[in-house]
């Protein structure tokens, strides 16, 4: 091999490294992006320590805290596990996408992270979730999200429930029906949340109608009109504080 093309050779070796590095640094940016957005997927749970109160946060992208700034810091269970002193430990058992309904698309109830919440034996469960359940392909009626609801809660055996209605979804702008966006239907989120409120009243559920709260609070979510931003996020965490330490 000649001089020039060992040269050339080393030139095209170091443009692949180059552009090698490069694609490994956008995508390590790109995973920070969605990480400290809530885009993530990845969980935020460790292990309590003796003693502490366990506080187990169940839900959907709401409580796992899609498109918050900062998300390690401002997902609302982190909020509240800074509300709550040192004798309670939080963990956010939220995942994005899921249902409560059986037949639905995604029920939270085959997810691993599902039994990982019953591992942790909670003392309270704080569960907010059927803004998914209101999707075209998930709804049923309101005696079958009442069913699976109620089940799911029965779940978790002897823990105090906490339970919270889904909060408000918002139409886009100019719609009064329909879908919003990923699918969301405003108007069933409205008819599931007094399922809700009717479950916790019959069963002596706390409830914490978060729906009510945001209700009127619409600078509070994202753009999107379905996911509660970093306000609306300590905003669910301070009430659902209340609720606990009453």
């Amino acid at each position: 091999m000649t001089k020039a093309k060992k040269k050339v050779g080393k030139i095209v070796l170091r443009i692949i490294l180059i552009i090698l590095l490069i694609l490994v640094l956008l995508a390590g940016g790109g995973f920070l992006y969605l990480y400290f957005h809530g885009m993530s997927g990845m969980q935020q749970t460790d292990d309590p320590k003796d003693g502490q109160i366990k506080v187990a946060c169940v839900g959907d992208s709401i409580t796992y805290g899609h498109g918050i700034t900062n998300w390690p810091k401002n997902n609302y269970p982190a909020v509240l596990q800074n509300l709550l002193d040192d004798t309670y430990h939080v963990n956010n058992y939220g995942v994005s996408g899921e249902a409560v309904q059986q037949h639905s698309d995604r029920p939270y109830t085959a997810l691993p992270t599902y039994q990982e919440c019953l591992d942790y034996d909670a003392d309270y469960v704080v569960f907010m979730m059927g803004t998914n359940d209101s999707k075209p392909q998930n709804w049923q009626d309101a005696a079958t999200y009442r069913e699976d609801l109620e089940a799911l809660l029965d779940s978790f055996g002897d823990a105090e429930i906490i339970l919270c209605t889904p909060s408000t979804s918002f139409f886009l702008k100019g719609q009064t029906e329909g879908t919003t966006n990923f699918d969301i239907q405003p108007l069933i989120v409205d008819e599931i949340a007094d399922v809700v409120r009717d479950v916790a009243a019959q069963r002596g559920y706390t409830l914490v109608d978060i729906h009510a709260l945001t209700a009127s609070h619409p600078e509070w979510y994202a753009k999107d009109g379905v996911h509660p931003n970093n306000d609306g996020a300590a905003a669910i965490a301070e009430e659902i504080s209340k609720a606990i330490q009453k």
